[in-house]
């Protein structure tokens, strides 16, 4: 994990985190604050009575990986089940919707690559109040594009943390895959080829963080099985998929984020820019 303490969350569940530390019996406790105050006839100084302060959401983290310790995966060397994954890179976060309800949250997608060369794809699903101050919305993230049909299968995966379905994607590899596909493409109009390497053109979508640091409970832990998938474009070499939900995501500055919303109003100033003159 990222060793600096400087940073910013760009996402944090504290729903989550309480229930991570209660049910693993994490002490968390807080932090002595000391002050200094003038000695008697103005001759040095003494240390003043002590206040206890909150920890941080850093202290806090920090004390949480401690104690999960091992069970947080992220090499992704050892087989599957992983109950906690975490990891440093690219996050893409977009908006989870579907259906007569449409939003149902927020999706983040990472992509990673285990020592061993396997290609892992993790799809994790939390709440668009999570990113603190509203960093990101909802409205930044046009409603336009394809959806699964999958979507109420993969709801019900989340709802239940893994632990129910009862669609037609009865196998936790196809519920997988109908997980990651919908990371890949929900918001998607014609083909594949026409977002390559743009995601911002695709409905739904809302950023991109580069070097994140990233901490998530996990619900499903699949390898595909050889031969059984014929996948194409970027869905191609998809082997081990990770369905779960954040904890946080921890970006090194607030100019690592970068938000969709702004690149598509730039490009439409440029497109009206290039319009020719109406009489």
């Amino acid at each position: 994990m990222c060793s600096s303490d400087a940073g910013s969350y760009l996402y944090w569940s504290e729903r989550r985190v309480a229930e991570i530390v209660s049910g693993n019996g994490i002490r968390m406790g807080d932090r002595l604050n000391w002050t200094l105050k003038a000695a008697p006839q103005g001759i040095g100084a003494e240390v003043g009575n002590r206040d206890r302060a909150d920890l941080t959401r850093r202290e806090r983290a920090l004390k949480i990986e401690k104690a999960i310790g091992a069970q947080a995966v992220s090499n992704f060397d050892l087989p599957p089940r992983a109950r906690f994954a975490k990891g440093v890179g690219r996050v893409n976060i977009a908006r989870f919707v579907g259906g007569p309800e449409r939003d149902k949250g927020a999706m983040i997608h990472i992509r990673t690559i285990s020592s061993r060369r396997q290609r892992v794809d993790l799809v994790l699903f939390g709440s668009m109040d999570n990113f603190p101050g509203r960093t990101l919305r909802s409205a930044d993230a046009p409603e336009a594009g394809w959806y699964s049909s999958a979507w109420h299968a993969i709801a019900e995966l989340v709802d239940s943390r893994g632990t129910r379905n009862t669609s037609q994607w009865d196998d936790p590899e196809s519920l997988s895959v109908e997980v990651l596909n919908l990371a890949l493409h929900q918001g998607s109009t014609g083909t594949e080829g026409d977002h390559a390497g743009r995601p911002w053109t695709r409905g739904y979508t809302l950023a991109h963080a580069d070097d994140s640091e990233w901490f998530a409970q996990i619900y499903t832990d699949v390898v595909l099985t050889e031969g059984r998938w014929n996948h194409r474009g970027d869905m191609s070499g998809a082997q081990r998929i990770l369905v779960g939900a954040p904890l946080w995501l921890r970006t090194a500055t607030p100019a690592s984020v970068v938000r969709y919303a702004e690149m598509r109003h730039r490009a439409a100033t440029a497109r009206r820019r290039r319009m020719p003159f109406m009489r």
